[in-house]
């Protein structure tokens, strides 16, 4: 018999920052189990790697001249980990994504997921802001990537 999923309990999702690496731009989301939890949602560290992991990530996969050099990543301390999922948009409006994780008790660790997963249903709730909002801002007459950039999920319980 599969397992019956919990009740949906809104979690803690703030704009933490926008990276600014060479060619590349990315908004930083941040998303927390813990709807009371007062504290920065990852620690410095766990920023810190989760930044280095992003760059990796997109300097191997988002060059090159179908790049529009804009993104967002998500980092979610979550119940089984702590998940690092990093997109950036290519030719119009295109979406790629690489997912990683970290142990929570290790949470600077990230490493690749394999496994065939796009994103939870709180991280579904940036990537459905992120996706009308490249649509407002990008995929109009005239592109504004500033305009792209500054519109961001307002922080909340979602």
């Amino acid at each position: 018999m599969p397992l019956s999923p919990e009740p949906y309990s809104p979690r803690r999702i703030a704009h933490i920052a926008t990276w600014r690496d060479g060619a590349q731009a990315t908004k930083v989301y941040g998303i927390h189990r813990d709807p009371d939890h007062a504290g920065p949602i990852l620690c410095d560290t766990a920023m810190a790697s989760a930044r280095a992991a992003v760059q990796a990530v997109l300097a191997e996969h988002a060059g090159g001249e179908r790049s529009h050099g804009l993104g967002f990543c998500i980092a979610h301390v979550g119940e089984e980990a702590v998940w690092l999922l990093v997109d950036w948009w290519m030719s119009g409006g295109i979406v790629c994504q690489r997912m990683l994780s970290a142990p929570l008790a290790q949470p600077d660790h990230f490493s690749p997921v394999s496994a065939p997963a796009l994103a939870c249903v709180w991280e579904l709730t940036v990537i459905a802001h992120e996706r009308d909002a490249w649509v407002r801002h990008m995929l109009a007459d005239e592109p504004n990537a500033r305009g792209y950039l500054e519109d961001v999920l307002p922080a909340g319980l979602y």
